[in-house]
Order: C-alpha cells, then sequence, then structure tokens
C-alpha cells in the first residue's frame, strides 16, 4: 500500500521569521523595518511624517517615500484590533508583525506571487472584507522597487543598513 502524499499548504512559506536579528536582513528590509519604526513612534502619537524618514528616502532620491510609510502606518494602526508589536528603532531582532508586514510587502513586489496569500487576515478592518492597508503598502511596494530596492532578496545586497547610511543615523 503507498503511503498518502503530503498535503501542501497553499500559504507561501515567509522568508521572514520573527525573533531573526536584523543583521540577516538585505538593505532593503532593513530599510523597511527602520522607516516603519521611526514612523510608528509619530502614529502612535497622532502626528505626521518623520522628518528623519523624509531625510532618508531623499537620500535614496525618492521623495514621497516617507508619506507613503506614514500612510501605511496609519492603515495598520485603524485596521488591527490588537496592538502591533513594532519596537523602537534600536531593537535588534524583527517582531512577528513586523515579519508578516515584510512578507507582505515582498508579495506585492513580486507580482508573479499571490499576495492575498500573505496578507494578514487580521488586518481586515471593513465587514465586506475590505482592507485599508492594502493600498498603502502596494503604493509603498511599487515606490521601493522604483528605487531599486527589492525585498525577499536577503544579504545579497552586500551592505547592512547602518553602513550604507551613516549620516543618517547621526
Amino acid at each position: 500500500m503507498k503511503p498518502a502524499a503530503a498535503v501542501v499548504p497553499t500559504r507561501s512559506v515567509s522568508a521572514y521569521a520573527p525573533d531573526q536579528p536584523l543583521g540577516e536582513l538585505g538593505f532593503a528590509e532593513q530599510f523597511v523595518i527602520w522607516c516603519l519604526r521611526v514612523q510608528w513612534r509619530l502614529t502612535e502619537d497622532g502626528a505626521g511624517r518623520s522628518l528623519l524618514v523624509q531625510r532618508a528616502f531623499d537620500a535614496l532620491e525618492l521623495p514621497g517615500g516617507a508619506a507613503l510609510v506614514a500612510e501605511l502606518a496609519t492603515a495598520l494602526t485603524h485596521s488591527v484590533q490588537r496592538p502591533l508589536s513594532i519596537p523602537c528603532p534600536h531593537w535588534r531582532v524583527l517582531t512577528s508583525d513586523e515579519a508578516r508586514i515584510l512578507d507582505f510587502i515582498a508579495g506585492l513586489q513580486r507580482h508573479g506571487q499571490a499576495a492575498q496569500d500573505r496578507f494578514d487576515r487580521s488586518w481586515r478592518a471593513a465587514p465586506c472584507g475590505a482592507s485599508p492597508v492594502w493600498a498603502p503598502a502596494q503604493r509603498l511596494a511599487l515606490a521601493l522597487s522604483t528605487a531599486g530596492l527589492t525585498l525577499g532578496i536577503g544579504t545579497q545586497t552586500g551592505v547592512a543598513f547602518p553602513d550604507a547610511m551613516p549620516r543618517l543615523l547621526h
């Protein structure tokens, strides 16, 4: 008798894991997490865009990027019914929420993969299943791609975030 075939899950495996050291991530991922963490503090306080994040995007010649990060942070704040685990910018590992956000943005950047499968179902705010998170994440993913920042390629970029943009951190 033949053994039953293994069932392959339909959800793709995440390239990011909770408690994964940020140093193991590529520049694009580190940059997105840093921007989100800096912006998150302002969003929690009800403030607007971070000038530090704006300077970082200006250095990448993507002046509208800070507004996109602020829009995503605001959408997450209004959509998720629980507090998100987004720590201060100095935290050295990914949280489970940050891993989900990176996974979703990476899925949006790779048009051939189903980003819908990477979308956290708890981010749906409307009873009809629509989410205010989808559009801002999609715009950010597109802008990052335009700037040459592709998520999901690991440390192949060669330069870690703090070494790549030291003038922004000091």
